[in-house]
């Protein structure tokens, strides 16, 4: 049994093999799946590191991967319920509202989500030929005439339709708000 001394855990055979760069990158990418703001990113990934690192000796198996993603996932929904039951709680008393202190961070990443709703709804109601050339300028961030050589049309042609594709996006998201 390892001896504690002040509160840190003499290092055990074995410590040496974990990679805590892969685990915090694994941390890192799993929180994002929930969390949009980057403080609360960087909150969520410092915890799941600390339980895994005081946790090390219970993992299981020489994939480590699972293991970081569950804890690092179980954090981000700590942090979501934890805003919740705050929010929650400040809005009860009868019919009247106590206190409307939004925490900024919720604030923006619910206006964030609600802008890739819309820029959602909006793109799927785009041809298919039209969501192909946003695909490929923006999702896979290609060149204009790297777009024009994979749908074979000339670039002037690409660059037109973009134009009026995001006059058109702009458009309708102004209409939508």
């Amino acid at each position: 049994m390892a001896e504690v001394i002040a509160g840190v855990r003499e290092p055990q055979p074995g410590d040496a093999e974990w990679d805590w760069e892969r685990m915090r990158t694994t941390a890192r990418r799993e929180a994002r799946r929930y969390l949009l703001a980057a403080h609360d990113v960087d909150d969520v990934v410092q915890e799941a590191l600390m339980r895994a690192w005081r946790r090390r000796a219970s993992c299981r198996g020489e994939d480590r991967v699972p293991w970081m993603r569950q804890i690092a996932r179980n954090e981000a929904l700590r942090l979501l319920d934890r805003r919740r039951s705050r929010t929650e709680r400040e809005l009860l008393d009868g019919d009247e509202v106590l206190s409307e202190v939004a925490d900024a961070g919720v604030e923006e990443e619910r206006e964030s989500l609600l802008m890739r709703l819309q820029v959602g709804q909006v793109v799927g109601r785009l041809s298919v030929d039209d969501r192909r050339l946003l695909a490929l300028r923006y999702a896979k961030d290609l060149s204009q005439p790297e777009v024009a050589r994979m749908l074979g049309i000339p670039e002037g042609t690409v660059k037109v339709r973009l134009h009026r594709l995001r006059g058109r996006l702009r458009k309708e998201l102004e209409t939508t708000r």
